[in-house]
């Protein structure tokens, strides 16, 4: 069945969670998709918990797969083919996967012998949760799985777009919050240098700018002493030509191009 990837929401949990095993006749990861009772910081906009109980039914019903960084192309495991084991007991959701055998898992295996892998991210929706708007707290009550994934880097705690407007609607408005404005003499040089660059003419206040950081533009400079005419004569395209030989000069000597 299709599903819409923006509905999926994923979390994450600190590297002790996640262990590779190979105590037995073959090598296992096992470790906690979700730890009960916990509260998380969901990117600012609030707070959230998962209570016991709320993968339950998910469990009974829900078709899931173990991936390698939430990857369709890299599946570890699955419930239903018995090489994926979910429960939940009095901590939270435990995850054990039989990896499949093949030469990327084998590499995935190797990582996270050495703890460079340590982390592991799980997919969800909500079915029931207990929103708090005044506390900016929410706590899963029943969720349907689709994935558990062994991860590189985890995810940023996503949440559905639903999710981020209804609590957003407390967080305080950008008219509220102070923000510093951007150096009026920064502004006037990105003004001036873009209108070099469009061939549109420049103000006093755009000369004036660019003289801040660059040296005054000299347009017989650029000319054989045959063909140097006074100051006076040079024209605003005179000028502008040596603004643009002054910032690529510049623009060369930062890149090292």
């Amino acid at each position: 069945m299709y599903r819409k990837e923006d509905n999926i929401e994923r979390r994450c949990l600190p590297a002790s969670e996640l262990r590779f095993d190979t105590s037995g006749d073959t090598p296992k990861i096992t470790g906690y998709a979700a730890v009960f009772d916990q509260w998380t910081d969901i990117g600012g906009m609030f707070r959230e918990q998962v209570a016991p109980g709320a993968f339950k039914k998910t469990l009974q019903e829900a078709d899931v797969r173990a991936l390698w960084n939430h990857d369709p192309n890299y599946v570890l495991g699955r419930n239903k083919a018995g090489t994926l084991k979910l429960a939940e007991d009095d901590k939270g959701l435990r995850v054990e996967i039989d990896p499949v055998d093949s030469s990327w898992s084998s590499d995935l295996m190797k990582s996270m012998t050495r703890g460079d892998v340590s982390q592991m991210s799980f997919g969800f929706t909500v079915n029931k949760a207990d929103d708090d708007y005044e506390e900016n707290t929410r706590v899963l009550r029943d969720v349907s799985l689709f994935d558990v994934s062994v991860v590189t880097y985890p995810a940023y705690p996503t949440t559905t777009a639903q999710v981020r407007s209804a609590f957003q609607e407390k967080a305080p408005k950008i008219s509220d919050i102070e923000v510093e404005e951007p150096s009026n003499e920064f502004n006037a040089l990105d003004e001036a240098i873009r209108k070099i660059k469009a061939k549109e003419e420049l103000t006093e206040d755009d000369h004036r700018a660019l003289t801040v950081y660059l040296p005054p533009p000299d347009p017989a400079a650029s000319q054989s002493e045959d063909e140097t005419e006074p100051v006076e004569n040079h024209s605003d395209e005179d000028t502008r030509d040596e603004y643009e030989r002054l910032i690529s000069e510049i623009n060369n000597k930062l890149y090292d191009i």
